[in-house]
């Protein structure tokens, strides 16, 4: 009975993995957000809170089922402290296909003044809308400064519900 179970958790695991896709892409955000309010904390210097509105355009879209990613927004909030940052975002993503996905990310950031000279950090999907509803997957992200703007290249696997 036990080496049923095994074969049938390798089984699982396997059919598991070859139902994820591979996505990556490119996104160019604006270096300064929309809407932003910091609050000081006030134990030292540089050590503040933040929260601000991103908008991003799809430079080299994400395909996912067959739709590819145009455009952004997310809610940023940020500790920071010194030259460095830890950032958590909502964001809503839109396809050319209307249909909408949700990410959450975490990352942390490399800052010079009060510019990003790094940030890298993990995010994953929190479902969609029309083709992309039950969307789910993970993956990392790399963002570095590219002229006014900031690109950030994206990479890692989603799945969707079958049908």
């Amino acid at each position: 009975m036990r080496i049923f179970k095994l074969l049938c958790a390798i089984a699982l695991g396997a059919c598991l993995s070859a139902a994820q896709t591979k996505v990556s892409g490119t996104a160019e955000c604006s270096e300064q957000p929309s809407d932003s309010h910091a609050i000081e904390v006030g134990d030292h210097p540089g050590h503040a809170y933040t929260i601000g509105r991103e908008t991003c355009t799809w430079t080299k879209p994400l395909e996912i089922a067959g739709l590819k990613s145009t455009g952004d927004s997310a809610a940023d909030f940020m500790e920071v402290d010194g030259n460095k940052g830890r950032d958590h975002s909502s964001r809503v993503g839109t396809t050319d296909g209307g249909d909408k996905f949700y990410v959450r990310t975490e990352g942390t950031d490399v800052l010079k003044g009060q510019k990003l000279e790094s940030g890298e950090g993990t995010w994953s999907f929190a479902g969609g809308t029309g083709k992309l509803k039950g969307l789910k997957g993970k993956g990392t992200y790399k963002c570095e400064p590219a002229g006014d703007n900031i690109d950030c290249d994206v990479e890692g696997d989603y799945t969707l519900p079958s049908k």
